[in-house]
C-alpha cells in the first residue's frame, strides 16, 4: 500500500520532522537515560505545543479531533528520533479521560498541555489468561475500590494511571492519581534506559468523578484505550527501523574492506534490501489499520497482527543494522546501539510478537 497524504497530514508530518530535528536525536537519548525519569518532562510541553497530545481528542473537548493514521505520523518521527517520553500513552489517555466524566475537564487540559503525564495501565479485556486482569473492582460510597496489580506501566514517574478492574458487571476504568492512598510504584528499569513500573493497589478508594466508565462501557473503554497505545507503539517502532536501515545503508556506502565499498557486496545488499522490505511490509500493514479504525471497519485482531509484525521487524532490522555495521556497531558509542537498545524496549512493551499472534488467534476466532 502507497501512503497518500493529504495536504494537513502533509503539513502534520513535516512539523513532526522539524520538531524532532530541533528537540530529538541519538545525543539527546544519551542524556536522557542517565536521568531519574529517563525522559524529558519540557520536551513533552514541547510536543503538546505542537498539538501532539491533543490529536485524538474530539474538537467538543477541545482537541484537534484527528485520527490514528495522524498519530502514527508523530510517533513514526518520534520513534526515528529515539523519543523516550510516553508520547503514544499519554495521547491515548488523553482521548480516554476526554470520555469520561466533566468533572475531570481541568485533567484533560493538563494532559493535553503536557502539564500532567498520565498514562495506561491496563489489561487486554479479552484476554483469557486467568492472569490477564489482576485488579479487581468492588463497588462502594458510590465510587470503586480496587485491589491488586498490574505491571503494565510505560513511565514510572507518571503523576497518575488510568487503570482497569473487573467488577461483576464488566469492566472499571479509572484514574487513580500517583499519590493515592494504598497505591505502590515499583520501578524497572528497561534496556533502553526508561523507568518502567508496576502498580500495586491496596484497597484503593477511587471516587465516582475520577471513574471513566464501567460495565459494558468500561469494557469497551479500556479494549479502545489499549488499542490506540498499540498502534502508537507500533507506529514508533517504523520510525525506528527506518532511521536503523539508514544508518546502516550509509555505512555501506563510505566502509571500505579488500579495497571495495562493503555496500557492493552482494550479501550486504540482499541484507539491505530484506531490511527494506520488512519495513515496507510494516508500514503498509499499519496504515491500513489506521484507515479501518479510523473509518469505523477496524478491529481488535487487525491492532494485534500490526504490533506482532511490527515487534518481530523492528528486531530484525536493528539487528541486521548491528551486524552490518561490524563491531563498532555493538559499541555504546556508535548511534546504532541506541536504536537495537529502544527496538529492544518496544518490542516487548505490551506484549511481544509471540503473544500478539496469540491475541490474533483468539480474537479472530471470536470475530468469526
Amino acid at each position: 500500500m502507497e501512503l497518500v497524504l493529504d495536504e494537513e497530514q502533509t503539513i502534520l508530518r513535516e512539523s513532526a520532522d522539524k520538531l524532532i530535528e530541533r528537540h530529538a536525536g541519538p545525543a539527546r537519548f544519551r542524556e536522557l537515560r542517565t536521568t531519574e525519569h529517563g525522559f524529558d518532562r519540557a520536551r513533552l510541553v514541547e510536543v503538546a505545543e505542537a498539538g501532539w497530545l491533543s490529536l485524538l481528542v474530539p474538537e467538543e473537548r477541545d482537541g484537534l479531533g484527528l485520527g490514528t493514521t495522524e498519530a502514527a505520523l508523530v510517533l513514526e518521527a518520534a520513534g526515528r528520533g529515539l523519543m523516550t517520553e510516553p508520547v503514544a500513552a499519554v495521547m491515548a489517555a488523553a482521548w480516554a479521560v476526554a470520555s469520561g466524566p466533566a468533572a475531570m475537564n481541568a485533567t484533560l487540559e493538563e494532559l493535553m498541555g503536557g502539564r500532567a503525564v498520565i498514562v495506561p495501565a491496563l489489561h487486554d479485556p479479552a484476554a483469557e489468561d486467568p492472569e490477564g486482569a489482576r485488579i479487581q473492582a468492588s463497588a462502594g460510597g458510590g465510587g470503586f475500590t480496587l485491589a491488586g496489580r498490574t505491571d503494565t506501566v510505560p513511565a514510572a514517574a507518571a503523576d497518575g494511571f488510568i487503570v482497569d478492574g473487573r467488577s461483576g458487571d464488566g469492566t472499571v476504568v479509572c484514574l487513580v492519581p500517583r499519590d493515592a492512598a494504598g497505591l505502590e510504584v515499583v520501578p524497572r528499569g528497561r534496556v533502553d534506559g526508561t523507568g518502567h513500573a508496576a502498580l500495586v493497589l491496596t484497597q484503593v478508594s477511587v471516587p465516582a468523578d475520577r471513574v471513566l466508565a464501567s460495565g459494558a462501557q468500561g469494557t469497551e473503554l479500556a479494549a479502545a484505550t489499549l488499542d490506540l497505545v498499540l498502534l502508537g507503539t507500533s507506529a514508533e517502532m517504523l520510525g525506528i527501523m527506518e532511521q536503523g536501515l539508514a544508518l546502516a545503508v550509509d555505512y555501506l556506502g563510505t566502509r571500505e574492506q579488500f579495497g571495495r565499498l562493503i555496500g557492493s557486496f552482494q550479501a550486504m545488499q540482499h541484507r539491505a534490501v530484506n531490511d527494506h522490505i520488512d519495513i515496507e511490509l510494516t508500514r503498509s500493514l499499519l496504515y491500513q489499520v489506521c484507515a479501518a479504525m479510523d473509518e469505523g471497519r477496524g478491529n481488535r485482531a487487525m491492532v494485534a497482527a500490526v504490533k506482532a509484525r511490527a515487534s518481530d521487524a523492528v528486531l530484525s532490522v536493528t539487528k541486521s543494522m548491528v551486524q552490518m555495521h561490524g563491531a563498532i556497531g555493538f559499541t555504546d558509542e556508535y548511534d546504532a546501539s541506541l536504536y537495537l537498545r529502544r527496538a529492544m524496549s518496544l518490542s516487548a512493551q505490551y506484549g511481544n510478537a509471540d503473544s500478539h499472534r496469540k491475541r490474533y488467534a483468539r480474537l479472530s476466532s471470536r470475530a468469526a
